[in-house]
């Protein structure tokens, strides 16, 4: 008679019903810790959408009021109308901050008076509550994204 060789890492049938609950036990612990590890990567991600969106509407802005004969509410409805569309916000939620700095140090409010040679410095902020659609962005509601950017006005 020939013997049945098993190789050395086969459990034995006579043991298998003491690991039936092990693989369940090993899911249980690892799926939180995975599930944690995805939605961090996901939230993380955007913001970092939210971060680019407002960096890009601040450097339109910032364009658009470099401009000659643009005034603060073509720029602010400009930039207000572009986050509402890209991050699905009102625009009431979106404040726009317009500053001139002039070469001197001085600085101005309004568009109208600045001068070619005067930095136009555009921010642009919305509230994490209302820019994000995740669960932990939701907990970060007194807290702000925002993004400023400078041109020189033509």
């Amino acid at each position: 008679m020939l013997a049945q060789h098993q190789p050395p890492s086969a459990v034995p049938l006579v043991h298998a019903h003491h690991r039936r609950g092990a693989a369940a036990v090993e899911l249980a612990i690892v799926l939180p810790v995975f599930m944690l590890l995805l939605g961090g990567i996901i939230e993380f991600g955007q913001g970092f959408m939210i971060e680019h969106t407002l960096s890009y509407a601040a450097r339109r802005g910032a364009r658009q009021a470099s401009l000659p004969g643009v005034t603060n509410t073509t720029v602010e409805t400009m930039v207000k109308s572009y986050c509402a569309s890209t991050l699905n916000v009102a625009t009431n939620d979106v404040t726009v901050g317009i500053k001139v700095i002039q070469p001197g140090g001085g600085k101005l409010s309004s568009l109208a008076s600045a001068q070619k040679g005067d930095a136009c410095q555009i921010t642009v902020t919305v509230p994490f509550s209302k820019a994000g659609a995740s669960f932990i962005l939701k907990l970060l509601g007194g807290k702000n994204l925002s993004s400023t950017c400078t041109l020189e006005r033509e």
